[in-house]
């Protein structure tokens, strides 16, 4: 009777052991398919913002091998930048940057991209956040990033902002963008985040270009 039970304890505890084992292995498996996946997610923003992006349906692996080719990281005082070059890997075509702040719902996270001279946006584009879908998640929506491209990068008024986010159809200076009709709350963390981070990435970039360090 002993022996037989004895036997069941050790039949349950090595089940128990292979299921935990296999899935185990199976998430460990997952985590660094997810890992990668959500890498290639961040290059391919990463080119887009900087106009290099790659044709729908490119696969990862391209991906993968396009950033490498043409964008070099660089981490320096906490902060992250992407310097973007032609394909020959010659010629600098502009840096790209993070953009991050509180959003409405949740963080919202984006990425920039501006010219050698720091004078214009190449690109804008926001690719995680917890917005409502059809008010404030339509800032992933091509109208909105597309007002973004081209637009000079000059300080205005007394506060120094380079955009504002306003009503829409009443935008009268260079930096003014149309907000999203019926989501104030995200329009506004946009705005904040954008002043914030441009406040804080354009004058270390400028000032890392005059130590020839980027």
């Amino acid at each position: 009777m002993i022996k037989k039970r004895l036997f069941s304890v050790a039949y349950m505890f090595g089940l128990t052991f292979f299921f935990t084992a296999l899935v185990s292995g199976v998430y460990e498996v997952n985590e660094e398919r997810i890992g990668i996946n959500e890498q290639i997610k961040l290059q391919k923003v990463v080119l887009e913002v900087l106009g290099m992006e790659p044709e729908q349906g490119t696969p990862g692996k391209r991906v993968r091998e396009i950033f490498g080719g043409r964008v070099k990281v660089e981490e320096n005082e906490g902060r992250i930048l992407y310097r973007g070059f032609t394909e020959d890997g010659k010629t600098l075509v502009g840096y790209a940057f993070p953009l991050y702040g509180a959003g409405f719902w949740g963080p919202i996270y984006g990425m920039m991209g501006v010219d050698p001279q720091l004078e214009r946006v190449i690109g804008v584009s926001f690719y995680r956040h917890s917005e409502t879908p059809g008010l404030g998640g339509r800032i992933t929506e091509a109208w909105f990033k597309g007002q973004f491209a081209g637009k000079r990068l000059l300080p205005r008024g007394k506060e120094g902002k380079y955009f504002s986010l306003v009503t829409p159809g009443t935008a009268r200076a260079e930096g003014d963008l149309d907000a999203i009709t019926g989501a104030t709350g995200t329009s506004r963390a946009v705005d904040r985040l954008l002043d914030e981070t441009l406040k804080d990435y354009l004058p270390w970039i400028a000032r890392e270009k005059a130590k020839g360090r980027v």
